[in-house]
């Protein structure tokens, strides 16, 4: 076997199809679980052990427990049929104890288990006084000269591969591959975090000896998959660094005038918050190099300002800013606000869009081409490729989550002369826990807006139950009678998706016919086509509708002051954050705004999670509360940001190893940069090998 310790080498790539006894059939299982290569089964992780600690005394035997105990056959498994059902039963000897077992469609049995030999049985225990009984127990032979594991790893499966087979064929993989497993963590890193070495956490994380083992090699092998995506993310933003921008903003004294003056113009002031947030985007753009950075804050805090100044100081150092969000609806309203905040400075805004028409499209081409335009706004439509910058120093992204990568990176590429790579602005009002927001955005700098502007009205946010029904049309009808709009949010678009669930089309219909015949409703979701969604977006805005039904296709939506109420059914079926982020629809003009959250889950975790949403407003703590309750999983998208999917490593039960990576990656990239000393050459290696699609991607 060749001598490789590569995770990019054809021994650890080797088809599952290559082991004995999985056939065509077996690999296409295994191809639902993502589980094609050696690489693949060695990764994947148990989700928990089973205890094979044999009891020693028949006595010690508990009804309704499973247990382990090792007996002798006492007879041959006798088979019979009961129509498609085949049962196998015998005689198990314990001590002086009889145990009964049976099982079921299990024939092979009768050729596997030999009377008078031993066996060590894993199962659930029936006892009645004196007689025992066990249905279905896993077996393996027993030798008591030899050693036996305690623990026995449990695999999520699929229909057709059993834990049996994926024990056997993962033992099979570590056996072929025994002091090849690659090193990625230099011996410094792991002597100051304690950690263990490569091949001993691959083994023992699938076959522990005991809980200690299990839990040292989990230990190292969360760090190695935090310490790698991290140290990917350094060298992302490092090689960002060391981009030159040629024609970076050269702020000069007679620009930071103009831009006091149009900030002294606004006919609000800016909280701290604002203005720390403008500072930092500033420092950022007068620097050589390109600006990569996240402006993060609640639904209302004021990001659209920040960015709002960025693209001026651009304009006045007489460059282009461009502004992309992922709507046209959305993009309109940027374009209004804009010329609202910067409409007396002189500045043209021009906006691109699907609906912009010919002649008129034709125009602002041309006027982006020769530089006539300095500040624009649009959606998808910016990244055709008709569409030629003259000078772009600056792009703006409004929740880049909604956007492709390949997509997000055609604006942010470097011109075709290679002079200069455009600043990068992104906003969001997704509240990102800190410890995720660690591994999200490891490649930007972040500025957090943790202030609301003054005279923002927090947003009464109540529970409630389908039998409240009544009294939640009542409140619905009593806002609009004042003159508001109502928005009503479900999780499922049709009946029959999941027929306990409220969907929209049958909420939407029983509103517009039985419940409110009176007012105007509207439905959204989001198979609608873009330009049957920005119509209805553009409906509610202009107070053509009185109610409108949506899916969370609104979380990034409209902002209509207006809308005073939201009713959010089945609400349990959400995030935290995102229930937060659905609220931000309403509680956006100087009216009082409810939400009602309606759940008749009986989950006490449900429960809880709907009590923070009414008792915080705040969305950061909302968002570290879910973290703690939910757990991680694909949180916020983190698929969609073109990260790895993380195998072990849980972000909030392993903020401690968060911490401790960060350390440890500060000494690394203080001693070593680049990483080209031949002790860490290895973690370029294996960070290439192993994520290289995802970090090429995140790179662009």
């Amino acid at each position: 076997m060749p001598d490789d310790k590569s995770y990019g080498s054809s021994l650890f790539y080797t088809p599952v199809s290559a082991l004995k006894g999985i056939s065509t059939k077996r690999a296409a299982a295994l191809r639902k679980l993502g589980i094609e290569t050696w690489y693949d089964l060695l990764t994947w992780f148990p989700r928990g052990y089973e205890d094979w600690t044999p009891v020693s005394d028949p006595a010690d035997l508990k009804n309704g427990l499973e247990q382990t105990f090792v007996a002798s056959v006492s007879r041959k498994i006798q088979s019979s049929q009961r129509g498609r059902l085949s049962v196998q039963k015998t005689s198990l000897r314990m001590g002086n104890s009889a145990i009964s077992a049976v099982w079921f469609n299990q024939p092979w049995l009768t050729n596997k288990l030999q009377p008078g030999n031993e066996y060590i049985f894993h199962g659930k225990i029936r006892r009645d006084g004196r007689f025992f009984s066990v249905q279905n127990p896993a077996f393996d032979p027993y030798d008591e000269a030899i050693t036996m594991p305690s623990l026995k790893p449990l695999y999520p499966l699929t229909e057709g591969i059993s834990q049996t087979m994926m024990r056997l064929w993962i033992s099979t993989v570590i056996q072929s591959l025994k002091d090849r497993m690659p090193e990625p963590l230099p011996f410094w890193v792991r002597r100051d975090n304690k950690l263990c070495a490569a091949d001993y956490a691959i083994s023992k994380i699938h076959q522990p000896d005991d809980s200690e083992e299990a839990d040292i090699s989990r230990r190292r092998l969360a760090f190695e998959e935090l310490f790698l995506v991290q140290a990917g993310l350094r060298l992302l933003k490092q090689q960002r660094l060391f981009s030159r921008v040629s024609r970076c903003v050269q702020l000069e004294s007679a620009h930071q005038s103009q831009l006091e003056t149009m900030i002294a113009s606004l006919p609000f002031s800016l909280t701290g918050a604002q203005r720390r947030a403008i500072q930092e985007v500033l420092a950022d753009m007068c620097l050589n190099r390109p600006m990569n950075r996240l402006i993060q804050g609640d639904v209302g805090s004021g990001k659209t300002v920040v960015a709002a100044a960025a693209m001026y100081v651009c304009a006045l150092a007489g460059g282009q800013a461009v502004m992309m969000a992922p709507t046209s609806v959305l993009a309109n309203q940027h374009y209004a606000s804009l010329r609202s905040l910067l409409g007396n400075c002189g500045q043209d805004i021009i906006l691109l869009t699907g609906q912009t028409k010919t002649a008129e499209r034709r125009q602002v081409l041309s006027g982006i081409a020769d530089g006539r335009y300095k500040l624009i706004v649009g959606t998808h439509a910016l990244l055709e490729d008709r569409v030629v910058f003259d000078k772009l120093l600056l792009t703006v992204t409004d929740e880049q989550h909604r956007f492709g990568v390949r997509q997000r990176a055609r604006l942010n590429k470097a011109d075709e002369d290679q002079q200069y790579v455009p600043h990068n602005l992104v906003m969001s009002a997704t509240p990102i826990p800190r410890t995720l927001g660690l591994i999200l955005y490891g490649d930007l700098d972040i500025s957090i807006i943790d202030e609301l502007p003054a005279g923002r009205q927090p947003i009464e946010t109540y529970t409630a139950t389908s039998a409240d029904q009544e009294r939640v049309y009542a409140l619905i009808r009593k806002m609009i009678s004042q003159g508001r709009q109502a928005y009503v949010i479900c999780p499922m678009i049709e009946d029959g998706e999941a027929t306990e669930l409220s969907s929209a089309t049958g909420v939407y219909n029983n509103l517009a016919q039985n419940v409110f015949p009176e007012y105007k409703v509207g439905l959204m979701h989001g198979s609608l086509k873009p330009a049957a969604k920005d119509q209805v977006m553009q409906e509610f805005y202009d107070r053509k509708l009185d109610i409108l039904v949506s899916t969370t296709v609104i979380e990034v939506g409209v902002d209509q002051p207006n809308a005073a109420v939201m009713v959010i059914e089945n609400a349990e079926r959400f995030g935290l954050a995102q229930l937060h982020q659905l609220r931000g629809r309403i509680g956006r003009g100087s009216h009082r705004s409810i939400c009602v959250l309606i759940s008749d889950s009986s989950d006490e975790i449900a429960r809880e999670r709907l009590k923070t949403l009414c008792h915080s407003q705040d969305g950061f703590e909302i968002a570290e509360k879910d973290l703690q309750l939910r757990g991680p999983g694909d949180f916020f998208g983190t698929r969609q940001h073109g990260l790895p999917v993380f195998k072990l490593a849980n972000l909030y039960q392993d903020r401690d190893i968060i911490a401790e990576v960060s350390r440890s990656l500060d000494l690394l990239f203080e001693r070593d940069p680049d990483l080209q000393e031949s002790e860490h050459k290895n973690v370029m290696k294996v960070l290439g090998d192993r994520y290289g699609e995802a970090f090429s991607e995140l790179a662009l």
